[in-house]
């Protein structure tokens, strides 16, 4: 693989994306910094939040879900296990469905059922938490919560230096995938972009498909995508498209 200076085409795209990818990240950043607040005040008071203390990030979710320049279908922030006084398992999640009403997302917690929804062994849950480091996953499908293909945005939420839970959002990928071709189809040659698994997220021929893992050619031109936590690549080949 060789590293080369970028051509025109291929800056827009990457700035374009990296833009994208920074103002989810941002979001994520704010939604944390709210809970850490929270955490901090009621340590002070010495007693431990409840899932009512949660409530007041409703204002800034819908706010969120209402301005679409990120694609986000739902956000919010999932709990760590053991932190809050009254539930064991909880997330403050608001999402859009096909209505396109700001609606919460209510999962199954029932541990005995075999729709529980067990975020504790997510990678986007436990990613975070292992690195305390932001975190993109997927694409894959939500099973039992949204039933969508997703990409999950994610950041840890850190209160007086230990692990409280995540600020996260899905990126609807019927929808993200219409920014991510554009971008790829004014490339002359043929291009994909790639996760971290060396996944293909997106392409721009049929000769690459989505989902397959990436093989390519000694010739092929990659270019990283910043933030660098994320580990994704637009791959340019040397074959006209």
């Amino acid at each position: 693989m060789i590293a080369t200076p970028q051509s025109d085409e291929v800056r827009q795209c990457t700035q374009r994306l990296e833009q994208v990818f920074s103002t989810i990240f941002e979001q994520l950043d704010t939604l944390a910094e709210q809970v850490v607040t929270v955490w901090d005040a009621l340590a002070v008071e010495g007693r431990k939040p409840t899932s009512k203390d949660l409530a007041f990030l409703q204002t800034t979710i819908e706010q969120r879900l209402s301005n679409n320049d990120t694609y986000t279908h739902g956000t919010g922030v999932v709990v760590e296990p053991g932190e809050l006084a009254d539930q064991e398992l909880f997330l403050e999640w608001f999402y859009r469905p096909v209505s396109g009403k700001i609606a919460p997302l209510m999962l199954n917690f029932n541990r005995q059922s075999e729709s529980f929804y067990n975020y504790q062994g997510m990678p986007w849950f436990t990613r975070p938490k292992s690195t305390l480091q932001p975190s993109v996953e997927g694409p894959f499908v939500d099973l039992y919560g949204t039933e969508l293909y997703v990409l999950a945005f994610s950041v840890p939420i850190v209160a007086s230096g230990h692990f409280v839970g995540v600020a996260a959002a899905d990126i609807a990928m019927h929808e993200f995938d219409q920014l991510l071709t554009r971008c790829l189809l004014r490339m002359n040659n043929e291009a994909f972009i790639i996760n971290g698994e060396g996944r293909i997220v997106a392409a721009n021929s049929t000769n690459w498909f989505v989902g397959n893992m990436a093989s390519r050619p000694a010739a092929a031109k990659v270019h990283k995508l910043n933030p660098l936590s994320i580990d994704w690549s637009l791959v340019e080949l040397p074959t006209p498209r």
